[in-house]
């Protein structure tokens, strides 16, 4: 049987709901697939998020019972291919199962589009992100088709072509039987620590799904869910315990323009708010501290 687990953040809200709808998208080829979902930071044993309930329910879908859970290595083992709902959770995956068969979705889908997570958001939010992950899941379709291949016969190597590996396919580099005598010099940089990426991630598709649709976000709790996100990066930076990191720094300054209050983000604030997601993605040192004051410096002109 072809296994495909589709990989979120808690698997409580986008990665449960676009496993039901590739279920239903697959019915239509092949009945006996299994197509599960799990999250780089599982929240173990919780269920479904109230509102991805009831988007099933809008889109046509039955909700099943569902107890969250983390990825693990057991459970990698059994997939055929893994589907991460955006390229941020893809990345995290890969820092624990470096070797994983692993594809984004809007990768497959051909889109530079990332469906963000509605988390705390309005229902109409659900709704409308349910819809396009559905419409990611069938453009995607005819690439996983073709990537699994005809698994009728149950043979898990099929669909791979004369001299292509899975990982060739599936876009994961390769492990070379023998490991090489000395680093490459052209090996990547060190990526961020696993405690601090997720935060990172959350914090980029929170901020930019609230862009996406600000006529219909609960604003009370979209920015709470901010400055939420932000302490948990500041926090993880913290504990890293590396000094010449100034992050938390910065996320004191968004902080501080965010305040406590409830009201709306204009399209001004909302741009400036995307543009330090995309800086507080990266440890900052001195110099880019003060370019990044600058920045926030404009928020309320």
């Amino acid at each position: 049987m072809t296994t495909i687990i589709v990989v979120g953040g808690a698997d409580t809200g986008r990665a449960p709901l676009a496993a039901a709808l590739l279920r239903r998208r697959l019915l239509e080829h092949a009945s006996d697939w299994r197509i599960e979902s799990a999250g780089v930071l599982g929240h173990d044993g919780d269920t479904w998020q109230p509102e991805t309930r009831l988007a099933l329910d809008h889109l046509n879908i039955t909700p099943h019972d569902h107890v969250a859970r983390s990825l693990s290595p057991e459970i990698v083992a059994t997939a055929d291919l893994l589907i991460t709902v955006d390229r941020g959770t893809g990345r995290a995956l890969e820092l624990h199962f470096p070797n994983a068969p692993w594809r984004a979705l809007p990768d497959l889908a051909n889109t530079p589009r990332e469906v963000p997570d509605p988390f705390r958001m309005t229902f109409d939010a659900w709704i409308i992100y349910g819809r396009e992950l559905d419409g990611q899941i069938k453009a995607a379709l005819p690439t996983i088709m073709h990537l699994i291949g005809d698994r009728g016969s149950g043979d898990r190597g099929s669909g791979i072509g004369d001299g292509e590996s899975a990982n060739d396919l599936y876009g994961v580099a390769s492990v070379p039987a023998t490991p090489p005598a000395a680093p490459s010099a052209a090996a990547p940089t060190t990526p961020p620590t696993f405690s601090q990426q997720p935060a990172a991630d959350r914090l980029a598709v929170l901020v930019r799904g609230i862009a996406g649709i600000p006529e219909v976000v609960d604003w009370a709790r979209a920015r709470n869910a901010i400055r939420e996100t932000l302490q948990a990066l500041a926090n993880s930076v913290a504990t890293a315990n590396d000094p010449t990191d100034l992050r938390p720094g910065a996320v004191a300054m968004v902080l501080g323009v965010l305040g406590g209050s409830d009201a709306p983000l204009n399209a001004a604030q909302l741009a400036i708010l995307s543009e330090a997601v995309d800086v507080l993605a990266a440890p900052l040192d001195g110099a880019k501290l003060g370019t990044f004051a600058g920045a926030i410096g404009r928020w309320q002109q």
